[in-house]
């Protein structure tokens, strides 16, 4: 797995490099390497309390979308029932009833990451998904993320058609291996 996620990692970006692709100053994530349509993410309105990124429309189709709010959670969240939740209200309510989630899980952020020490993002759920028709064809691909540190939750996604080509979940996945918590 490791040796698959240093690949990936050299495909979407610098390998080793300690300057960020991007930093989102709140909640105060760096993300070392990022895919090449997230280049130059579109910032919505982005401040203490709450924020979103995306990636502009591009030739495959490939959604990445980064929200973020202030939130104290109590310590009794099972957060990946908060990133089941929280996706079904970021996505589009045209594609709700068509959502098929799978059953979360748990990977360690930062692996990759030169900060993984002393910086990094912990454990994230995750959890895949597909948006199905109702003659049960798949019509998307996805797979988000939640990282939760310094009283902000962090939801990621990203969704692409199935015949992009791209392998979304795997770019996720290096995305949070190459991902660090920024400190003062």
């Amino acid at each position: 797995m490791f040796t698959a996620l240093f690949l990936a990692a050299a495909s979407l970006g610098a390998v080793g490099d300690d300057l960020p692709a991007y930093v989102l100053d709140v909640p105060g994530i760096a993300f070392g390497a990022l895919p090449p349509e997230m280049a130059e993410p579109v910032e919505g309105t982005l401040d203490e309390s709450s924020g979103s990124v995306q990636s502009p429309p591009n030739a495959t189709g490939t959604e990445y979308r980064i929200h973020y709010w202030r939130e104290e959670l109590a310590a009794s969240t099972r957060k990946a029932d908060w990133l089941v939740e929280r996706l079904r209200t970021v996505i589009s309510p045209d594609l709700l009833p068509h959502l098929l989630l799978g059953t979360p899980d748990w990977i360690e952020g930062s692996m990759l990451s030169p900060y993984r020490e002393t910086a990094s993002i912990g454990l994230v759920p995750v959890v895949n998904f597909n948006f199905v028709a109702e003659d049960g064809a798949v019509t998307g691909i996805g797979r988000a993320a939640a990282i939760f540190r310094d009283g902000y939750s962090t939801l990621f996604y990203t969704v692409t058609s199935p015949g992009s080509g791209s392998d979304v979940r795997t770019a996720l996945d290096t995305i949070l291996a190459n991902a660090w918590m920024v400190t003062d």
